[in-house]
């Protein structure tokens, strides 16, 4: 994958705040612990061509899955802010992430969270 990427490209993973463990959900913790490790190994691999490699990490996010009826036995916890994420900082996290604003940002996990993991 990466040998075809051109010096100063960019790669971000979208992994999850959950990476840092929660009760019931080891799985999903470890499948998104795993991506920071993966992240962190090509962000040192691809440093010589100026290719970063980020994670962004969501805490709870607005969006449909959670309010899927089926979910209501684990409600998201509010953050300190008193809202969930929205949708559209994720994605501002990560274009910003993707610019040539972010080119000294690699190996790095970025939780957006709203103070949840605080």
């Amino acid at each position: 994958m990466a040998a075809s990427l051109p010096e100063g490209a960019r790669i971000v993973f979208i992994g999850s705040r959950t990476a840092a463990g929660s009760a019931g959900r080891a799985q999903y913790a470890a499948t998104k612990a795993a991506l920071v490790g993966m992240a962190r190994s090509f962000a040192i691999e691809l440093a010589p061509r100026r290719i970063t490699v980020n994670v962004v990490a969501p805490g709870a996010t607005d969006t449909p899955m959670l309010r899927d009826p089926n979910r209501a036995s684990v409600a998201p916890k509010m953050p300190p802010m008193g809202r969930l994420v929205k949708p559209e900082e994720v994605a501002a996290t990560a274009a910003f992430l993707l610019s040539k604003g972010a080119a000294s940002i690699t190996g790095q996990q970025i939780v957006v969270c709203g103070g949840a993991s605080l």
